[in-house]
This record gives structure tokens, C-alpha cells and sequence, in this order.
């Protein structure tokens, strides 16, 4: 496992929520790829700084959700044959 350090200088909580998402997410396994889903979180979080979230739990908790969604959405595209990707 790699260990892999977000932080944002305008919001320390951001930092936070990042290490709780990261690590709720390892310890369910919903993790596959780490690269992936580093630039996914850090992402999303510092979308969230910049609409002005505060709330480390707030930020970890929507970061979490919308990893979930966007691998359930990737693995329904790979099952499907890629038809959303543009296959028939």
C-alpha cells in the first residue's frame, strides 16, 4: 500500500477529510487503482474547498460517496460492453 499526502493551504480540514476518505475507502477495499483514486479524492476535496466547505466530516463523507458512484458508473460501462463509451 502506498501511503500518498494531500493537503490544501487555504483549508487544514481538507487535509483531514482527505485522510479519512483515504482511509475508510482502503479499509472497505473499494479502492483498485491508488493513483486513480488520489487524483479522484484530492479532486473533489479541493472542489469543495473552493465552493467554500468547511466541514472535514462534510467534505470526507461526499468525497467517499462520489468515489463509490464514479467506480459503481466505471464498472457498469466495463460490463456492459462499453456501450457508453460509444460501443453498440
Amino acid at each position: 500500500m502506498v501511503l500518498i499526502i494531500f493537503s490544501d493551504y487555504r483549508n487544514p480540514a481538507a487535509e483531514q477529510a482527505y485522510d479519512i476518505a483515504w482511509n475508510f475507502l482502503t479499509r472497505t477495499g473499494a479502492i483498485g487503482d491508488e493513483f486513480e483514486a488520489c487524483v479522484f479524492l484530492a479532486q473533489r476535496i479541493t472542489m469543495m474547498v473552493e465552493e467554500g466547505q468547511m466541514n472535514r466530516i462534510r467534505m470526507a463523507n461526499r468525497a467517499i460517496s462520489e468515489y463509490q458512484r464514479h467506480v459503481g458508473q466505471r464498472d457498469d460501462v466495463i460490463r456492459s460492453g462499453s456501450r457508453l463509451a460509444g460501443g453498440q
